[in-house]
């Protein structure tokens, strides 16, 4: 989940990872040991997704986000997003320990 408009240039010497059409520069690694996220794999439901879109009320409208369309989406894709950022994060610990 992302919806800021910051952004930067790719370090020398990583890898670029994911990317958007509005961001191109998602996420990116440096060897093993670095990750770099410019997003939020650790996106929550319910109330503890509420507060996020209560405390970020300005960037999502300055960033012409529909909250309710993101409610809609976080409903119906938090379950799946959650198994997949925790299989990200457990694969990437795994490599650094290999």
């Amino acid at each position: 989940m992302h919806w800021h408009g910051d952004t930067y240039d790719l370090p020398s010497g990583t890898d670029l990872l994911a990317s958007t059409p509005q961001i191109e520069q998602q996420a990116f690694r440096r060897g093993r040991n670095v990750l770099a996220l410019q997003f939020h794999p650790e996106a929550e439901t319910g109330a503890a997704f509420e507060r996020w879109l209560v405390g970020h009320a300005c960037e999502l409208s300055a960033a012409g986000v529909n909250v309710s369309n993101l409610r809609a989406d976080a409903e119906r894709l938090g379950p799946s997003l959650k198994h997949a950022a925790t299989a990200m994060i457990g694969e990437w610990l795994e490599q650094i320990d290999g």
